[in-house]
């Protein structure tokens, strides 16, 4: 008889559990051509944003060294300043410290890091806002609002930096 309560109640309790599998919420709508035409955008990982941070932390604090060990060996570059697309040579420090040879320090503000992986695809993608002063050498400031997406490849490395700007509101 305890048996039969024991079972009675075992499977009352397993019959009573819920479970809920939440599916990934995919938002969004990719529409230029292409293969991605039509796919929709789900957050990311974490690690993504990690990665993207520590980045741009390390060209924030003009560490082009650091910057190479984030880097695929060559990053696709899009600037904000300058139209066309750049094949640069990560290998080496050259490129970043061309580029900022003309400041004495970066200081910058997130307004905010998203991690997003595109759907069906491997792709992953960090978007991200800030603002950015650079104190030039020349004693004077620069200051942008940039609106930036890094492309992170298999290998975990940024291989790809989408750069748009616009001047901040006085």
């Amino acid at each position: 008889m305890k048996k039969i309560i024991l079972l009675s109640i075992l499977a009352v309790s397993l019959l009573s559990c819920e479970t809920t599998i939440e599916a990934e919420k995919i938002g969004g709508e990719w529409l230029m051509e292409g293969s991605r035409l039509g796919k929709g955008y789900m957050i990311g990982d974490q690690k993504d944003s990690d990665l993207a941070k520590k980045f741009m932390d390390a060209y924030e604090n003009m560490d082009a060294k650091l910057m190479m060990d984030f880097s695929a060996d060559t990053v696709k570059f899009h600037p904000a300043d300058i139209g066309g697309v750049f094949d640069v040579d990560m290998t080496n420090t050259d490129f970043i410290v061309e580029r900022q040879s003309n400041w004495d320090s970066i200081s910058r503000d997130y307004i905010f890091i998203m991690p997003l992986n595109m759907e069906d695809s491997d792709g992953r993608i960090v978007t991200t806002a800030f603002s950015e002063t650079r104190y030039v050498k020349d004693g004077s400031t620069e200051t942008n609002i940039f609106y930036e997406r890094l492309y992170i490849n298999e290998q975990d490395l940024i291989a790809r930096v989408v750069q748009y700007s616009r001047p901040p509101n006085e």
